[in-house]
């Protein structure tokens, strides 16, 4: 049986994880569920709009990279930044932004004025607890936000995978003691599961089968304790008295309905909001013609919107009249469309092939680190846009730190 699995299906994962367009492959099944997720909502109707943008994509990514690998000059110039770049000492710098980001974590608690997951724990209305985690970047300076995005989405994913695969224990297991409570402790799930995206696949692909499972039953509890509080239903009883709607009441929150939602966000959600936002635009809400970035609109003189805060209500009307407000993430492409329409689709389409492609030369034979450090930027892609994703969602500097540690990292073939 082990020979079976060696020669068919680690041979296939070995190929795929260190192919050098193993994340246009994963972006490729990402467009895959939206547009089933699409179709299952409203048909045929808008899926011209995603094929016409998976072409473009396509045909921009493949020859960008023919023309940028017959050039010379740009892989010199490519070389010579990476090499730039490279700190020798990794070993010394990599404590230095460790001790630097645990003591952001310090000052971030006492900035909060506490654990909100604590304060959490001593409520029982379901109302409040939704105002504390609200409260984690609402009540937060936009610095701190940012510093509190650019950590759990870049920094502690890297420090995991950097110091795992280095094998020196007496520094990654309190990383990962100090990571997770971290992200437990801000209650978003979210943050438990795309901290450590990076380690759980690097462990699968060495086949260190043990931690692998170890990690993610680790990570699987977290989530059922943060699901726990900010479920007071199942600990002593909920004390908010809304009134809330069937439609709330019948998601339940046990663990089989958390598993539902879950893949319900994962292959569902994403191709049925941006079907929501095609039926709202620009029947219900108007094209912004750039108003809809925050870079266009001092240019343009107009105010800045934001329709995933303001297409929260048409979409979830039930939830906002009980008073929640959120926002309505949808996948890159569809901030574009909402500002340009059809050309917001062909633009977006070829500045991320671009980005594939630039991506895939600074990596260069790091194939694998590649797909672990970028999958779940990739992913994101589904529900976020590939500019916040870059910048404040950590994008870009998870990848600056790769080359700066490049040297420190081992072969990573099995």
């Amino acid at each position: 049986m082990k020979n079976l699995l060696d020669k068919i299906l680690y041979k296939w994962i070995d190929i795929f994880c260190n192919h050098r367009h193993n994340l246009l492959m994963v972006y490729c099944v990402v467009m895959l569920f939206l547009m089933l997720g699409l179709i299952s909502d409203s048909g045929t109707q808008y899926i011209s709009y995603l094929l016409v943008y998976t072409s473009v994509f396509l045909l921009t990514y493949f020859l960008s990279e023919k023309l940028f690998n017959q050039s010379v000059f740009l892989n010199r110039i490519i070389s010579t930044v990476i090499s730039k770049i490279e700190v020798k000492k990794v070993e010394i710098f990599s404590i230095v932004i460790l001790m630097a980001t645990v003591l952001f974590m310090a000052v971030h608690f006492i900035y909060l004025g506490g654990v909100p997951t604590i304060r959490a724990w001593f409520s029982n209305d379901s109302f409040k607890i939704y105002e504390i985690r609200k409260s984690v970047t609402a009540d937060s300076s936009e610095l701190i936000n940012y510093l509190s995005s650019f950590t759990l989405k870049a920094i502690i994913p890297f420090l995991l995978i950097f110091f795992y695969q280095k094998g020196n224990w007496k520094i990654f297991i309190p990383v990962f003691v100090v990571s997770l409570f971290y992200c437990l402790s801000l209650i978003a799930k979210s943050f438990v599961v795309t901290s450590f995206i990076p380690l759980l696949i690097f462990c699968f692909y060495k086949r260190h089968f043990f931690r692998f499972i170890l990690f993610g039953l680790i990570i699987f509890g977290g989530l059922n304790f943060l699901m726990f509080i900010a479920n007071p239903s199942l600990r002593s009883g909920d004390t908010n008295t809304k009134i809330v709607s069937d439609r709330i009441i019948d998601k339940g929150a046990g663990l089989e309905s958390s598993m539902s939602n879950l893949l319900d966000r994962t292959f569902y959600i994403p191709g049925k909001t941006v079907s929501g936002w095609f039926e709202t635009i620009p029947s219900q809400k108007p094209f912004l013609n750039g108003c809809g970035f925050r870079f266009i609109a001092p240019i343009k003189n107009c105010e800045y919107r934001n329709y995933s805060s303001e297409l929260y209500e048409l979409m979830y009307p039930e939830y906002a009249k009980l008073g929640y407000a959120g926002e309505v993430n949808v996948a890159s492409f569809m901030y574009d469309y909402s500002n340009f329409g059809w050309i917001g689709i062909i633009y977006s389409a070829i500045i991320l092939a671009l980005i594939f492609v630039f991506i895939n030369f600074l990596f260069l034979e790091n194939n694998f680190i590649k797909l672990c450090i970028n999958i779940f930027y990739v992913l994101m892609l589904s529900s976020s846009s590939f500019l916040t994703l870059l910048l404040s969602g950590g994008w870009a500097l998870i990848i600056i730190l790769f080359l700066i540690f490049r040297k420190g990292f081992v072969k990573t073939t099995t």
